[in-house]
């Protein structure tokens, strides 16, 4: 198990060939184009932030004067299709929220929110069980973003990078990791 894990890291993060973790029968009959990165539809990525004084869920926007202790990106991947049967997902995050934020003049800038991560113990790992899985779920906290703006008016959050799945047992003729490419934006508004 524990070098399943650390062949899917490397491969994910480029030492060792995707390929060698496959007989070579098995390779892909074009590498680039498993290696080329899934887009996710904007629609399917949701963001549900709970505020810390009325604790009550905010979906796809954000208020101004608020803080979230808790914003959770919420992806429904087909992943049980691409991959059938009892298998297990492994999730390696490369995703974060930045807020675009524009000075008087309407020049703006992207300023860094918060890295969203995996829940749990291991925010950069996470192993789950293909009869469970119903949604690839990344966590974050997001300051107050009135202060993350400063003298800027904050516009839009966004949330984008990459997520890479793996998946095990690997059968004969798979691609053992997928990346996908996130990118999805919300609205902020004063009350």
């Amino acid at each position: 198990m524990n070098r399943t894990l650390s062949l899917l890291a490397l491969a994910t993060l480029g030492f060792v060939s995707a390929t060698t973790l496959t007989p070579p029968a098995a390779a892909p009959s074009t590498p680039s184009a498993s290696a080329r990165p899934i887009v996710v539809p904007r629609q399917k990525i949701g963001l549900t932030c709970n505020d810390t004084y009325f604790k009550s869920p905010r979906q796809n926007y954000l208020l101004l004067d608020e803080s979230y202790p808790l914003c959770t990106l919420r992806l429904p991947l087909a992943l049980r299709q691409r991959w059938p049967g009892a298998r297990t997902f492994y999730f390696i995050p490369r995703v974060s929220a930045t807020l675009y934020a524009k000075d008087s003049r309407g020049n703006g800038k992207w300023l860094p929110l918060s890295p969203l991560v995996n829940p749990g113990a291991d925010a950069l790992h996470r192993a789950v069980d293909s009869a469970t899985y119903e949604a690839v779920e990344l966590t974050g906290q997001f300051k107050k973003l009135s202060d993350v703006a400063g003298q800027n008016k904050a516009d839009t959050v966004s949330a984008g990078g990459k997520l890479t799945v793996c998946v095990a047992p690997v059968r004969v003729g798979e691609t053992p990791c997928v990346t996908f490419d996130i990118t999805a934006r919300y609205k902020v508004y004063t009350r």
